[in-house]
């Protein structure tokens, strides 16, 4: 073997030991080098692309990610499952570049390549998100009901992931029963302080529904016991308004609609704010002529 080419070989095991290391810059530096000296090699270029599009999305530099990738596909020599791992980790790189629209194109072409299904499952998760996200719900559930059963019972964080949007799912489509029961498994399921809270948020849509304002008010101060960060503080705020108004529980209402107010002056919830405010104002005026 030539020397130039045992060359190629230390360089490349050496960026391979960088990338499972974890020391992604090193890595990417060794394999940005023999991306220039196999450019006209077309097969081995493609290999080195795909090795150096993992590491620019290690690194979080996504829009490299898609560049890397796309000279690869331009190859035209790819086998399905390098096909497959360049659409979907497109597919990733433009989810988090915020381009939804794009990243399902190349997500969906990533589900269509001929793969084993359990390889799909995490490109059939963040389709089913990206969709419910954008209000989507029909689709977004066809999506999650392919991953499902395709993960692990190790892979626990994507089964209560999927379980919290399936029964979001269920919730908006007004299946309450298959709701509570996706919720319940979050909770049960859930090994971490905030995994649990979002099992009780997606309860709290429940008994909000239901009318059941004490124990709405118990779902909500528990979610925020577990997690102080929760990531949608605006709407317990509301649900803990709704359920102090409709008890007429006046102390309590007032505290939490000016923190609301204050918090969120046009929030999601704005729009019912007259509503608290006039509730306020009618007692004010009671206990002025008592």
């Amino acid at each position: 073997m030539k020397n130039s080419e045992q060359q190629i070989l230390d360089d490349l095991a050496a960026a391979r030991n960088y990338y499972s290391g974890g020391k992604f810059p090193q890595a990417i530096e060794i394999y940005s080098r023999l991306a220039e000296l196999l450019k006209d090699d077309k097969e081995n270029s493609a290999v080195i692309q795909i090795e150096l599009g993992w590491s620019y999305y290690q690194n979080q530099d996504y829009p490299r990610v898609i560049e890397c990738l796309q000279k690869a596909r331009e190859s035209g020599i790819l086998d399905p499952q390098q096909e497959f791992d360049c659409y979907r980790l497109s597919g990733f790189s433009l989810e988090l570049l915020g381009q939804k629209k794009e990243a399902v194109v190349q997500l969906k072409k990533a589900v269509g390549m001929e793969v084993p299904e359990a390889m799909k499952r995490f490109s059939y998760f963040e389709l089913g998100k990206i969709l419910f996200t954008d209000g989507q719900m029909i689709e977004a559930e066809h999506y999650f009901t392919l991953a499902r059963p395709l993960f692990t019972d190790e892979e626990k964080s994507y089964r209560t992931a999927l379980a919290y949007y399936q029964g979001f799912v269920n919730y908006f489509q007004k299946n309450y029963t298959a709701a509570r029961k996706d919720f319940d498994y979050v909770v049960k399921l859930s090994d971490d302080h905030k995994t649990r809270a979002s099992g009780y948020f997606g309860m709290a849509h429940l008994y909000y529904q239901q009318k059941d304002y004490p124990v709405l008010i118990d779902i909500c101060e528990k979610i925020m016991r577990l997690d102080e960060a929760f990531f949608d503080k605006e709407t317990l705020g509301y649900f803990l308004c709704e359920s102090y108004l409709h008890l007429k529980n006046w102390e309590s209402l007032e505290n939490y609609f000016s923190e609301l107010k204050s918090q969120y002056p046009v929030g999601r919830y704005h729009k019912e704010y007259s509503k608290f405010a006039e509730a306020l104002k009618h007692r004010q005026v009671q206990e002025k002529t008592k």
